[in-house]
């Protein structure tokens, strides 16, 4: 994919996803992929349709300089920058926490912009990052399905085209040192699983974008399957146990992920269907992605 590819990419999403004229609220970090999304988004969108969110994690000597830096490239654009530092860091699950703090804060600032969509950079190199990252904890097809696409026009193009085209556009970004800190398990998949996963497959990308849409594909399948044999017990929360077991495996696992609160692990899974197939009796109990689920008159019932 040649770097020119990004505009005309860019361009069609804007109108597929009917945004012309509307206001979009960019993520961006200062690192090369969001820096070429917010490049691209100025030559195709009008700058008062535009503006920025910058998230200053507040954990490395160098993040108030990525924020100074960020807030310099929109003043030259012309294109508004919102900004927020954070006070305090997570004791733990550091990533989810900060996932979760980015959601809500540039939800926040969307709002009161009245964008009508906030977008990221994400682009298919991530893609193949989180895929591989889910496949060791146990995702199933919905895990390993695509990105939302609706928030990332990049969500097929390589990271190398990203790169390629900050270098023909001579354009500067800041480098996240933290990404080469392999105590996180992303950046440890970026470091010595990925290269070696090009030995055996140049074109990485290119394959898990197909296969993710072909997950995507069953995913669908099996959310139809079980709307069509059960939807009532989903809206009752209770299904009998026997109607449950007649599932054919695929569905009884699919059935136990969406009523999960959280996505459980293929241990939590495992161990959930043992305990349905050993035929529990009433007052029998477990929890699973944090839905406390037990049996009442060999019915399965659950609470959210």
């Amino acid at each position: 994919m040649t770097p020119a590819k990004l505009s005309e990419i860019f361009t069609d999403f804007i109108t597929k996803q009917n945004l012309e004229n509307k206001r979009l609220l960019l993520m961006v970090s200062g690192g090369v992929d969001s820096v070429v999304l917010l490049h691209v988004a100025a030559q195709t969108i009008k700058p008062e349709n535009l503006a920025v969110f910058h998230l200053n994690h507040n954990l490395r000597e160098s993040a108030e300089a990525d924020l100074i830096f960020v807030q310099n490239m929109c003043s030259n654009l012309n294109i508004k920058a919102f900004t927020h530092t954070l006070d305090t860091q997570p004791e733990k699950n550091t990533e989810s926490n900060w996932r979760q703090e980015r959601k809500t804060l540039s939800q926040k600032v969307a709002d009161d912009f009245g964008a009508a969509r906030i977008l990221t950079a994400h682009h298919a190199t991530d893609l193949v990052e989180t895929m591989i990252f889910r496949l060791t904890k146990g995702a199933g097809p919905s895990g390993l399905s695509p990105f939302d696409s609706s928030t990332k026009p990049f969500w097929k193009a390589p990271k190398q085209t990203l790169i390629d085209y900050a270098q023909a556009h001579n354009l500067e970004w800041h480098e996240d040192e933290s990404n080469l800190n392999t105590k996180f398990e992303r950046n440890l998949i970026r470091a010595q699983v990925l290269p070696s996963l090009r030995k055996i497959t140049p074109n990485l990308e290119a394959v898990f974008v197909r296969e993710a849409e072909t997950f995507a594909q069953l995913q669908d399948f099996l959310t139809q399957q079980l709307q069509a044999v059960c939807t009532k017990e989903l809206e009752d929360q209770a299904i009998a146990l026997n109607k449950f077991l007649d599932f054919p495996p695929s569905l009884q696992t699919e059935f136990l992920r969406t009523i999960a609160l959280k996505t459980p692990s293929q241990a939590e899974l495992t161990d959930c269907l043992r305990w349905l197939q050993s035929q529990p009796q009433g007052n029998s109990k477990k929890e699973l992605g944090q839905a406390k689920l037990y049996i009442q008159q060999q019915t399965l019932k659950w609470k959210l």
